[in-house]
């Protein structure tokens, strides 16, 4: 079973910069509004964004991460929308539902990366 997901791993992250040319040019800068509006982009803001905020929303308040990673990747997607296409109210609708996708996304990354070194810490 390992053997499977292992290879499975490495199969996704080989078709990874297929996924990114789909979506169009590859950015040369680390992030662009154009970036941030894509799916991609809003999943790697969003993953940086809660590895940094985790700990200290984790001392204050005690916010289920699900919650802040959905609302970092709302925050995000209306706000590269707001600069690239403008804000409307369908535009609005549209990322409220792809930041759940969005959510999805990185919640995924982080249990493939992360999870195993956070495991191994204990």
């Amino acid at each position: 079973m390992k053997k499977l997901f292992w290879c499975l791993f490495v199969i996704l992250m080989l078709l990874l910069p297929i996924v990114a040319l789909a979506e169009g040019e590859i950015p040369s800068e680390p992030f662009t509004w154009q970036y941030l509006a894509t799916i991609l982009g809003a999943t790697a803001a969003t993953l940086v964004f809660v590895q940094i905020l985790k700990l200290p929303i984790d001392k204050i308040w005690k916010i289920p991460t699900k919650i802040v990673v959905y609302f970092i990747a709302l925050i995000i997607l209306e706000t590269a929308t707001y600069f690239t296409a403008g804000l409307d109210a369908s535009s609005a609708i549209l990322a409220v539902l792809n930041a759940g996708i969005v959510t999805l996304a990185a919640w995924g990354a982080y249990e493939v990366t992360f999870r195993k070194l956070d495991e191994k810490k204990e």
